[in-house]
């Protein structure tokens, strides 16, 4: 049973040198002030023990180009102004909701639907769908986009996200935050990348072929290291799963001293990883990918 507490500040950096001195880490480790609430560590010996590490082995992957999909591929240097928006969820675990929206309005930039790029309201969909709440009951992201397309959403400036500062979901609000009309924006279609093909080889093609008409909305399970994460491509290394799931989005892949990677915008805030973004391990033997990244993904028409 995953033992959950807040630890000292000693114990996070303590954490951050085990994972500095593991043989073969890909990625670089930092204990952030802001994390600290929502970081989770089994304290037991085994788990503070570096003794008890073996050494990590690095799978080395053999690069396979798709026939459609070039090497390399970022929306965020080729497209900032569409895609290039890193948001908070706070206090609130609204990661579904927070992400999916802000992917929405990504979506809705890049097929031209907003002439300059839209942020719509992530805290709509947190008042008014059902499985919608702020004490870690997860909302899948399918789920959302669901909600998208039967009710849709309004933008930002009408209902402001207040929920990551209050940790609390409001009722259902039927005027502006400023007492004008809703205004409604909804996807008309979404479509499933990931878990209709088994084949990992050939799911990662799917889903860098998908990249090229835009970013995609997905899910990676937390391990507690992930928010220890600062740069370089995250494989989990240390420490229990969390029993969550932390909803993201694709936004590129590429290759770096042989690894190859996904990036991601993550809704942490600019200040973790690497400007709020993140890379993960891309072609792991893992079923769904490293950290189940490659499970539950979508793309929307809007």
């Amino acid at each position: 049973m995953l033992t959950i507490m807040y630890v000292t500040n000693q114990i996070h950096q303590e954490v951050v040198q085990i994972l500095e001195n593991i043989p073969g880490i890909s990625w670089k480790a930092k204990a952030y002030e802001s994390m600290k609430n929502n970081s989770y560590l089994s304290l037991n010996n085994k788990f503070r023990n570096q003794a008890q590490f073996s050494k990590s082995m690095i799978e080395k992957f053999m690069f396979i180009n798709s026939k459609q999909a070039p090497d390399y591929w970022d929306w965020v240097q080729m497209n900032p102004g569409c895609s290039d928006v890193v948001l908070d969820k706070g206090s609130c675990s609204s990661s579904p909701q927070v992400s999916v929206v802000n992917t929405f309005s990504d979506f809705r930039c890049f097929q031209g639907k907003d002439s300059e790029r839209v942020e719509h309201s992530a805290q709509y969909v947190l008042n008014c769908a059902q499985c919608s709440e702020c004490d870690n009951k997860y909302c899948p992201t399918g789920a959302i986009w669901d909600f998208l397309i039967d009710r849709g959403t309004v933008t930002e400036s009408c209902i402001s996200y207040k929920s990551g500062i209050t940790g609390q979901i409001g009722k259902c609000p039927t005027k502006c935050d400023n007492g004008s009309d809703l205004q409604f924006f909804k996807a008309r279609k979404v479509i499933s990348i990931c878990q209709q093909e088994q084949n990992s080889t050939k799911r990662e093609d799917m889903i860098k072929e998908a990249l090229i008409n835009g970013p995609i909305s997905t899910e990676i399970y937390v391990s507690e290291d992930l928010y220890y994460y600062e740069s370089g491509i995250y494989k989990h290394e240390y420490g229990e799963g969390t029993g969550e799931w932390n909803a993201c989005e694709i936004v590129g892949y590429g290759q770096e001293n042989g690894i190859k990677f996904w990036k991601i915008k993550n809704v942490w805030g600019r200040e973790w990883g690497e400007n709020g973004y993140f890379k993960v391990l891309r072609g792991s033997s893992d079923t769904y990918g490293e950290s189940d990244i490659e499970f539950d993904c979508y793309q929307a028409i809007v």
